[in-house]
């Protein structure tokens, strides 16, 4: 018997898969930088010749690049031997991403003894931006008070955080938030313009701690204290929250001595994270 040498009849469909994936996306400028940025911290500092050739970016855009990135502190340049090489700001954000986790747990006995002397609200909070976030927070057992949760925003000019950490950093970088800032009025106490925030942030500065009184929320006033690195520079701020029915004003800032206290103590716990010993700014 002979052996059938016919081929399938064919189907008429290409053998190519019916879905092709899509064109790849060329990179977007972040995804480039990123991309530059590991190379010069993985194996820098390059000159600019051999920095084309490993990154295969055009030289127009790595020369933009490269000068953008050195006015962010990204990345240094060394005129001497004409290299670039990873910036100390990397170093400082990623600082930063560290002493964020570590003031969690570090802090975390000093909301809990804030809570129990106070009854109300205690929250931890950092910089972000023209905001602050809340990272920890110890909630009032009374039936009546602020519900805050880990991760809520408010803005520097009206919260309590928000303005010790304004007032706890140095003049340029104070200037770069304020310049950001869209000032709105969420209560009839709010700040709303640069010479009321600039003598608030004054009063504050000199007094140690800040508050907000009806500014951000009405009916409920707070009072805020700075928990600073070694060179004094704030990196985030604690405060104590309650209703203006429950806590009197001159009640409130009764609590200031334990509150700055306990700022204190986590900053005296974040020093050999941050530097060196706690300098005071002020």
């Amino acid at each position: 018997m002979g052996v059938n040498s016919k081929k399938p009849a064919s189907s008429g469909k290409s053998e190519k898969s019916s879905n092709p994936q899509p064109p790849k996306r060329a990179a977007s400028g972040v995804v480039r930088a990123i991309g530059l940025l590991d190379l010069l911290v993985n194996e820098g500092p390059f000159r600019f010749a051999e920095l084309e050739e490993r990154s295969g970016l055009p030289k127009a855009t790595l020369h933009r690049m490269l000068n953008e990135l050195v006015d962010e502190r990204f990345v240094i340049m060394d005129e001497r031997a004409l290299t670039y090489g990873a910036g100390y700001r990397i170093l400082e954000m990623a600082n930063r991403v560290w002493t964020r986790s570590d003031i969690r747990m570090l802090a975390r006995d000093q909301l809990l003894a804030l809570s129990a002397l106070s009854g109300e609200t205690v929250q931890i909070a950092v910089h972000a931006d023209t905001h602050v976030v809340v990272i920890d927070h110890v909630e009032s057992t009374q039936s009546v008070r602020l519900s805050i949760s880990v991760g809520n925003k408010a803005p520097v000019y009206c919260s309590g955080t928000g303005k010790v950490l304004l007032a706890w950093c140095d003049a340029q970088r104070q200037q770069s938030i304020i310049s950001r800032i869209s000032f709105a009025r969420f209560t009839p106490n709010t700040v709303t313009s640069l010479p009321e925030l600039r003598e608030d942030l004054a009063r504050i500065s000199e007094r140690g701690y800040a508050l907000d009184l009806e500014e951000n929320f009405v009916g409920t006033n707070c009072i805020a204290a700075p928990i600073v690195d070694h060179a004094g520079q704030a990196i985030a701020g604690i405060s104590i929250t309650a209703p203006t029915f429950r806590v009197s004003v001159d009640e409130l800032v009764a609590w200031k001595e334990p509150l700055i206290a306990a700022a204190a103590e986590v900053s005296r716990r974040l020093a050999p994270r941050t530097g060196g010993l706690i300098e005071s700014a002020h």
